[in-house]
């Protein structure tokens, strides 16, 4: 699978509010990426202050989990902007390419 692919398929599998104005409904997927951005820095926080840094299988899954719905809710973000997810990928790779490569 791919990104475009994984978009295509975020698309039926959650709608916003209904009372929320469609023109704001990106505020619940930009709200979903702060809050799973914000869980996954306390996952981390949590596998370094009380792991050793050593990631176990259990952390690993709710990493890989938390990590999963960040992706998901940037798939919907970028879907309601009409941007393809596997656009962003492919700036984004170019970008830090030349940030390395004066």
């Amino acid at each position: 699978m791919n990104f475009d692919e994984y978009q295509q398929q975020t698309e039926g599998t959650f709608q916003a509010p209904p009372s929320l104005e469609a023109r704001l409904s990106y505020l619940t997927w930009a709200l979903g990426v702060s809050a799973k951005a914000g869980e996954l820095t306390w996952r981390v926080t949590e596998l370094i202050n009380h792991e050793d840094g050593i990631l176990d299988y259990q952390s690993s899954i709710q990493i890989t989990e938390t990590m999963g719905f960040l992706l998901w809710n940037m798939a919907r973000l970028a879907s309601e902007f009409g941007i393809e997810l596997n656009d962003i990928a492919v700036s984004n790779l170019q970008r830090i390419s030349n940030l390395n490569n004066p």
